[in-house]
Formats: C-alpha cells, structure tokens, sequence
C-alpha cells in the first residue's frame, strides 16, 4: 500500500493529465453531435471488422472440411464411374479409390518425389497408381505403416504409357527434368497428326493407371526422319507445385494381369 501511494504521489502530474483527457474527451463526446457520430462509426467499423475477421476464419476452418467431404464425394463418385463402365468392358477389372493428402512434395529436383499421409495399415501398396483432381500424379514407390512415397510424373524414371485420344497411338512419356510442367511422349509415328490442345491420357496397359485418365494436352512435337517417330510436348495437367488432395488407386486384380504377361515374356 505504500509504494502504491508513493507511486501515485511520484506521477501525480502524469495521471492528472490522463484524468482531464478522459473527462474531456467524455465532454466533447457527450456533447458534440459531430465527434460523437465520428466516434461510433469508428466503434462501428472496428467491431465490424472485428466481426468480419471472425466469419472470415469461421469460413475457412468450415470450408477446410467441406473440402474433404467433396473429395471423399468425388471418390466415391468415381468409383461408380468406373464399375459401370468396367462392367460394359470387363466386369473383372474393378479399381478401389482411397483419398489421400501429399504432406510434403518437391518440383524442382531431377528426381522429385512425394510424400503421402496413408500407409500400409490403409491398404496402400507399391506401384498403385495416385491421381489428382487434375489427372495422374505417378505412382506409388514405398509405403510404411502409416505414410507412403509417390514416384511422381516428374521423376527421372518415370515411364507411363499413354495415348493420343484422338486416334489411340500409344507411347511412353517421361520427364527430361527441366521443366515441372511439361513432359515427352515418345514413339508416336511421324505420319500421325498430332495437333496443339490433343488430349493424352492413360492406356492402361500395365494395370497400374485404369484406362482414359487425363495426363495433359499437346502442345507442338518434333519429328525424327531417322527413326520414323516424333517426340510430343505434353503440358501435364496435374499441377505440382500445389498439389494436396490425391486418390491412390489399386486395381484388385492386377496380379493376375501381370502373371499373364510374366507368363507370355517367358
């Protein structure tokens, strides 16, 4: 008690100033129409800024779920897709979707690569396919209990076998590391036209990717009289330098596809 009066008896001054400015500022408020309605519209517009900085967070925080509902949506959509479509073609051939989310990524190594929060313990395994809203991501290389890493497009060794969908000539795109956007499908014969905007997708022949994904879209290709085959500039789809929301794919009979082909190479 007695250092705070000796206090208050040390800044007497000081606080008898900052007493007259409260009672005057009380005054001039209470009565000047003019500052007291400059004074509730700043009152106004702070708690209104206040409030709109809250929803604005409220906003993001639902919008951050309502983003992992349509992705689980749009899983199971795609699901039904490729049931009715794989039974018109073969009722055999089902593939199970799983959403995932890339936790960690790069885009400007010769050999990128992806880190993935689901794992063995959610039925993940090597070289299931992983996709993106977009179109193909790559594939999935190694899994532990709960993460798993992505071979990504843009990987040195990368190969991926697609298709013009303007008339179905195949080849094998891969990256040459220099640019995270774009990518080279080789082997298409120089007599076939291949037009700027041409869509390239999956073929599906390895059993990894299902058939018909969206890989990217021509843009210009280079003719080797040489060999009789041009090189197609594919711009991807799938953008890596953002990427979160993936589906990781297993085809639940590729094993059997694959003893086939094992079984003919021999």
């Amino acid at each position: 008690m007695r250092n705070f009066l000796q206090f208050i008896w040390n800044n007497q001054f000081t606080l008898l100033f900052i007493l007259l400015e409260i009672v005057g500022f009380a005054l001039l408020t209470t009565n000047n129409h003019f500052h007291n309605s400059k004074i509730q519209s700043a009152s106004a517009s702070l708690s209104g800024s206040f409030a709109d900085t809250r929803n604005s967070y409220a906003q993001y925080i639902g919008l951050k779920e309502e983003n992992e509902k349509l992705l689980d949506e749009n899983r199971r959509l795609r699901e039904r897709l490729e049931q009715r479509v794989r039974y018109r073609l073969d009722p055999n051939i089902p593939f199970e979707y799983t959403t995932a989310h890339a936790i960690s990524s790069t885009f400007h190594l010769g050999n990128n690569y992806i880190v993935l929060d689901r794992g063995s313990s959610d039925g993940i395994e090597p070289q299931q396919a992983v996709l993106s809203p977009q179109g193909i991501v790559g594939v999935v290389y190694k899994v532990s209990e709960k993460y798993s890493t992505v071979l990504p497009v843009i990987h040195s060794q990368s190969r991926i076998s697609c298709k013009l969908t303007r008339n179905n000539y195949f080849g094998l795109l891969h990256w040459d590391g220099t640019d995270d956007h774009y990518a080279t499908l080789e082997n298409i014969p120089n007599h076939i036209g291949v037009f700027d905007g041409d869509s390239i997708v999956t073929r599906g022949g390895s059993g990894i990717f299902p058939p018909n994904i969206l890989v990217g879209f021509a843009e210009g290709s280079e003719k080797d009289e040489a060999s009789g085959f041009q090189s197609v500039n594919v711009r991807l789809a799938t953008d890596f330098r953002k990427i979160y929301n993936v589906y990781i794919v297993e085809n639940k009979v590729r094993q059997e596809v694959d003893s086939l082909i094992q079984t003919i190479e021999e």
